[in-house]
């Protein structure tokens, strides 16, 4: 059995890979459509290929670390977003879990005063909306270093998961990152953008897949691996004015091709378009352990001979749910649904999520607001 490598970076747009030349030249590209609209619950379906850790913002079992540890695997898990806390359960299955993230800045002080009510707090982000910024986060060389060397000390064969956050807006650091003007502006008053600000904000975003595309040449170049199976893929993509958004804005329930059509790269392993971000685990776990070893829990399937018909993306904020179905000529969007699933006997539903004051910061830091 091979080395399996599954890379994910956040916010990267399947139509935007021509700025990634290793991952567009080297694998073979496919487009999928992710399981929910940002991070958390992408990520939870991603690794659990079951539309439930969409619906749950957070991951359930079996996962796809829990998969390959079956299989005799020694499986590593590696991220800086506070969305994969091991408080939403991304550590299960992993022998090795490394989060590395911290609590943010204090940064403004009568912002910290208003995060303590919730009615002062949504008043004043309305007014003073939180400015997303990387400096908190692990810069993505720093998670590259990590990332090879805790798989060169784990023995074979292994599985290693990683998610980059380099690729996140703002795109970068200090004079890398798009300016905070334009990034305010292209927030709440996208009409009054000039054509030099899209210019920036592409130009920029451009600049970061390129940065992001050199570290996973680097990581697959420095593994101690023959012949690793690589997957490179995202949580969701980002908007840029198609339909006079900008960015991804979970607390919208988007559902727009932009935010929800990622890319689905692979090293000798032909994937049968159309698919869901769900079918990647489910497809590389068949190639190299086997069809019997996929659990007959997840919602993904092998796609290496055979497509799927149709996709759901779930888009859950705060117990509001948008819905998207598609068989990939037509998609239906619900808004506000009421999206429940039922799994062994019991039925789940989109419910607001608890989350403590340490993690609200994290995530205020990369400009979510409530």
């Amino acid at each position: 059995m091979r080395d399996v490598i599954l890379v994910s970076a956040d916010s990267v747009r399947h139509d935007y890979l021509d700025a990634m030349p290793y991952v567009s030249e080297t694998l073979t590209n496919h487009e999928a459509v992710t399981g929910a609209h940002y991070t958390r619950p992408s990520l939870a379906s991603l690794l659990t290929a079951n539309y439930q850790g969409a619906v749950e913002s957070r991951v359930v079992e079996p996962t796809v670390a829990e998969a390959f540890s079956d299989a005799g695997y020694t499986t590593i898990g590696l991220s800086s977003s506070p969305h994969t806390d091991a408080r939403f359960g991304f550590d299960t299955g992993f022998d090795v879990y490394e989060h590395f993230s911290e609590a943010g800045n204090r940064g403004n002080s009568l912002r910290q005063f208003a995060s303590q009510f919730d009615l002062v707090r949504k008043v004043y982000h309305r007014f003073n909306p939180p400015h997303a910024k990387l400096s908190n986060r692990l810069p993505d060389d720093e998670l590259i270093d990590a990332s090879i060397e805790a798989f060169n000390e784990a023995s074979g064969p292994r599985f290693m998961w990683l998610h980059m956050m380099g690729t996140h807006r703002p795109y970068g650091l200090g004079e890398d990152a798009v300016p905070k003007d334009i990034d305010r502006k292209a927030l709440f008053k996208p009409e009054k953008l000039t054509d030099e600000d899209q210019a920036v904000i592409e130009e920029k975003y451009r600049a970061t897949l390129e940065r992001a595309d050199a570290e996973i040449k680097r990581l697959v170049e420095s593994v101690d691996a023959a012949d690793p199976l690589v997957v490179f893929t995202s949580d969701h993509g980002d908007e840029f004015g198609e339909e006079g958004h900008y960015f991804h804005q979970p607390q919208r329930g988007r559902v727009a091709d932009a935010l929800i059509t990622v890319p689905a790269a692979t090293s000798d392993l032909s994937l049968t378009e159309p698919l869901s971000s769900l079918d990647i685990a489910p497809s590389i776990l068949a190639a190299e352990a086997g069809a019997d070893a996929i659990p007959d829990a997840w919602h993904g399937r092998d796609v290496r001979s055979a497509s799927r018909d149709h996709a759901l993306t779930v888009a859950p904020w705060h117990g509001s749910t948008t819905l998207a179905w598609q068989d990939f000529e037509t998609k239906v969007v619900a808004k506000d649904a009421d999206v429940s699933l039922s799994r062994g006997g019991e039925t789940v539903t989109a419910e607001r999520s608890d989350v403590d004051e340490d993690l609200k910061k994290q995530m205020r830091e990369l400009g979510y607001v409530e």
